[in-house]
């Protein structure tokens, strides 16, 4: 499949989780993902337990109804709220293959059901879309847009429109980073590469469509943070700077980016957030009189 047209998928997929919750009337986060699940009058049925590391959500189909099992283990974290944070996205994700029609048509088709890791942690792409529909149906941009684009992105206002939609800082930082006119991107490091990234609409006006995947930590800031622990298995944070074509496929070269550091232990990963001064991104170009 082309970048292009996987871009293209995800983007739907995150815009159909939005409009189920404009349809059901959410005016306020966080968003309920159970009540989604009411609203379907017993066409979904759910099984909470302690499944292990074996899967965190599964989705079957047993012909009057589907059965939506979530993996209770994360309620061992800390969290506020009915569920913890990752129970909700994963039920949200579990709620993509049900609405995403592909999706439900393979399962409804005698399709195997599989055990899924959600938030980002797997590649396969019917995974990643329903990332996608968990991330747009948790924080539809009719109730985040507005909030992303008040002033320029920082980590703190990040971490709180996290707290308030309760959801993790992955899935908040990639939405926001999805929603932003300012140039910013998020980009995740684990085993020894780049594994994936996202950029703005703000950056992706200058030509930085693309994170560099699959490469090794070019920023030296980067490097010093990773290798004071290289594990990644205890929580950290820190930031530094470097320029942007150490992460983005971009032409332009000398503008400095901004990064903060996140090691998510849970998942043995390292979130780095840029963001870009719009004015340094400015060229004589931009001006015609």
């Amino acid at each position: 499949m082309s970048w292009k047209l996987e871009q293209a998928k995800m983007r739907r997929a995150a815009e159909y989780g939005e409009t189920i919750a404009g349809v059901l009337g959410f005016e306020h986060p966080p968003i309920d993902p159970f009540a989604v699940i009411a609203s379907e009058d017993g066409r979904i049925r759910t099984v909470g337990d302690y499944f292990g590391n074996a899967f965190d959500g599964r989705l079957e189909y047993h012909g009057s109804y589907f059965l939506l099992f979530f993996n209770t283990i994360y309620n061992e974290w800390h969290y506020e709220g009915e569920h913890h944070p990752k129970i909700r996205f994963t039920v949200g994700h579990e709620l993509g293959h049900y609405f995403l029609q592909a999706h439900r048509s393979f399962l409804m088709q005698n399709g195997v059901a599989h055990g899924s890791k959600t938030e980002f942690s797997s590649n396969r792409n019917v995974e990643r879309e329903a990332d996608f529909f968990a991330n747009g149906l948790l924080m539809p941009g009719f109730l985040l847009r507005r909030k992303v684009n008040s002033a320029p992105p920082s980590l703190s206002a990040v971490r709180a429109a996290r707290d308030q939609f309760q959801v993790s800082l992955t899935s908040m930082l990639i939405r926001w980073v999805e929603l932003s006119d300012f140039p910013c991107a998020v980009v995740s490091y684990r085993q020894g590469q780049v594994e994936w990234g996202f950029t703005s609409s703000g950056l992706k006006r200058v030509g930085g469509y693309r994170v560099k995947r699959g490469v090794k930590l070019e920023s030296r800031h980067a490097q010093e943070f990773l290798i004071k622990d290289p594990t990644l298995e205890k929580y950290r944070q820190g930031e530094g700077w470097s320029y942007i074509d150490k992460w983005i496929e971009i032409e332009r070269q000398g503008v400095e980016v901004q990064e903060d550091y996140i090691v998510v232990p849970s998942t043995q990963q390292m979130l780095v957030f840029l963001t870009i001064n719009e004015e340094d991104l400015e060229s004589e170009t931009d001006y015609w009189y």
